[in-house]
């Protein structure tokens, strides 16, 4: 298969000079979520960044086995949520979730939220909606793994949880809005990957950005790496590195900026 262009990018009307920066970070359920905590914890750290982690159900299964995956890593992850960076309405770690967003000098670095909170914050019709909330809030969206049953959702416009929400509702580039940054990073096996969906899907969901109002494309994907994957084979379909995921975020962050 084919690797995926990377979209350019020059300008955005977002201003984050005056606070920290964004980062809405999409955990789908591929094996490669056992990594979510470590990558979170580089977001904050290396872009200086408020970062919203958003479970799917799938990531939610593999979020919790990183703590087998990577103790070393998990704990660190857990103890700067303990030391007041990040508060959660509920200390055990496998319970994590909060239901507020970090806001300009707000001590907390790194907020959970889970699929089924959209349904949990809304009783009447003028409470606020979270995926667009999550929307309006971020800066940059990263879906970092992005399964191959979530980017068919994306490529197909199905939005039947929050983070898929999310994505249906993202800024794109229409009336006034310039849009807002997207970086994927698929995981999967590397049948699915080389499956020719794959490549039609990506491609889909890189024509969504509206190029008449926005500029340049804002759209990019982090191409899977060749090595051993969980199930056993040798191929393309590892995530890309999570220095590198955190590398292509900090320089679109810093595009924002200008």
């Amino acid at each position: 298969m084919n690797t995926p262009h990377y979209c350019s990018t020059h300008q955005s009307s977002i201003s984050i000079k005056k606070r920290r920066k964004r980062v809405l970070l999409g955990i789908t359920g591929s094996v490669a979520a056992i990594k979510g905590p470590e990558l979170a914890l580089q977001l904050s750290k290396e872009l200086d960044a408020h970062v919203a982690i958003l479970l799917t159900h799938g990531g939610e299964n593999f979020w919790f086995k990183a703590e087998d995956y990577n103790p070393q890593k998990w704990n660190e992850y857990y103890d700067f949520v303990a030391n007041g960076t990040a508060k959660s309405n509920d200390d055990d770690h496998h319970t994590q979730a909060v239901s507020s967003l970090p806001q300009d000098d707000d001590p907390r670095s790194i907020v959970m939220f889970r699929a089924q909170d959209e349904w949990k914050g809304w009783q009447k019709m003028s409470d606020p909606v979270l995926h667009i909330q999550l929307r309006d809030w971020a800066d940059l969206a990263v879906i970092a793994p992005l399964s191959a049953h979530t980017m068919a959702k994306i490529a197909n416009g199905l939005c039947d949880e929050t983070l898929s929400c999310v994505l249906r509702a993202w800024d794109f580039g229409y009336t006034t809005r310039k849009g807002k940054p997207l970086l994927l990073a698929p995981a999967m096996n590397t049948a699915m990957w080389e499956h020719p969906l794959t490549r039609s899907q990506l491609e889909t969901i890189q024509g969504f950005w509206n190029s008449e109002r926005s500029g340049d494309c804002l759209i990019w994907t982090a191409k899977p790496q060749v090595k051993a994957l969980a199930c056993g084979e040798i191929g393309t379909g590892a995530m890309a590195s999570v220095d590198y995921i955190v590398q292509m975020s900090q320089e679109l962050i810093a595009d924002l900026g200008n």
